[in-house]
């Protein structure tokens, strides 16, 4: 039996997310251009649950048409995760940006679009002491994340050395849109600023998913890459442990043909720095996107002590090949927040070109 024609199919997608079926076949050509919010009435098409949505899994906001084209930048937020679906073609331009990370360092900060929903194997806590916090773990997804830095090595009068966070471990492979996993907060200084003055750990990336009934081409740029680990740079972030990087969020595309010629990039946030005794640390950069193969920037350590002490930066974030050496460091005042760990890109249909893609990406023809 042949397939419907294109101008009356309802029903789409062969891959993770097979046979979403829509209340009407897609008219007109959708041109996105501007900054979408998943959650504002009348942005979606249509809302599709997952098993498990809303509490463990996104729902997802459907955005269809004939044609779908993505133009400019294009900044997605908000609790669901973002669906494109073109009957016939779906096309981010050279020059645009599908923008889904998650970000620690942008003014306001941001969660990509269905961002920390999904079940993640939760960091262990880092602990907390006068002398110096532990660093936060990093998130963990399709790689794992790194073990938060050591803090108050030099423990004397009845303290004792804290220990980083531990990174849970990496995840199964994905059965439905997900987003990607938070790292864990630092851990307390418990000395200036009080209970709760760890680092905050980086939201992981959002999800999108691009669905085509001919053909997907990516000459411009789809990223959901993960935020820094968190700090807390003046004198209440003193002695604070750094939070850990969050992770890549996750990226799919679903159509007989698949072409990318730009970045897609789902790397994790780099670890914030560990608190001096004067102040806190920096927060750590946020997952590459342009720079899609190189590491985020380790967040710097607070300021003030004796000299020689020994004061964290936290660990750089994850790329393509790049997964391994993004423990905390350890120090005598606040430990360093680790790195998160890779999101997940996924591809069913032909591939062709990907060059610039990070993590590599998983591949169904």
């Amino acid at each position: 039996m042949m397939p419907p024609p294109i101008d009356a199919r309802v029903c789409f997608g062969v891959g993770l997310l097979k046979d979403l079926c829509l209340s009407a076949a897609p008219t007109g050509d959708v041109m996105l251009s501007s900054a979408i919010n998943t959650d504002t009435p009348g942005t979606c098409t249509q809302v599709l649950t997952q098993a498990g949505s809303p509490a463990s899994a996104p729902e997802l906001c459907v955005i269809a048409g004939k044609t779908v084209t993505v133009q400019g930048t294009v900044t997605v937020q908000g609790s669901r995760a973002l669906v494109l679906i073109g009957a016939d073609t779906v096309t981010v331009v050279q020059g645009a940006t599908l923008e889904a990370s998650s970000t620690s360092n942008t003014n306001p900060r941001r969660a990509g679009a269905g961002a920390n929903v999904g079940a993640c194997a939760k960091p262990g806590a880092a602990e907390g002491d006068v002398g110096g916090g532990g660093g936060g773990a990093g998130g963990s997804l399709a790689t794992k994340g790194g073990d938060g830095g050591k803090g108050n090595l030099n423990a004397s009068m009845g303290q004792h050395t804290t220990q980083g966070g531990k990174a849970g471990a990496m995840q199964p492979a994905p059965t439905l849109l997900r987003d990607g996993c938070t790292g864990g907060k630092g851990g307390d200084s418990q000395s200036i600023g009080g209970v709760g003055n760890g680092g905050a750990g980086g939201n992981g990336g959002g999800a999108v998913y691009l669905i085509a009934g001919t053909s997907i081409t990516i000459t411009g740029d789809v990223f959901a890459s993960g935020a820094g680990g968190d700090a807390t740079n003046n004198n209440a972030g003193g002695e604070q442990g750094g939070g850990g990087g969050g992770t890549g969020g996750m990226i799919g595309f679903d159509a007989p043909t698949v072409t990318i010629n730009g970045h897609v990039v789902a790397n994790g946030g780099a670890g914030g720095g560990g608190g001096g005794q004067n102040t806190g640390g920096k927060p750590g950069g946020d997952g590459t996107t342009i720079k899609w193969n190189t590491q985020a920037t380790p967040g710097d350590g607070g300021t003030g002590g004796p000299q020689g002490i020994r004061i964290a930066t936290g660990a750089p974030g994850t790329a393509v090949v790049l997964t391994t050496s993004i423990d905390g460091p350890d120090a005598d005042t606040g430990g360093g927040g680790a790195g998160g760990g890779l999101g997940i890109i996924t591809v069913y249909g032909t591939l062709v070109g990907a060059s610039t893609v990070s993590p590599a990406p998983t591949t169904h023809p």
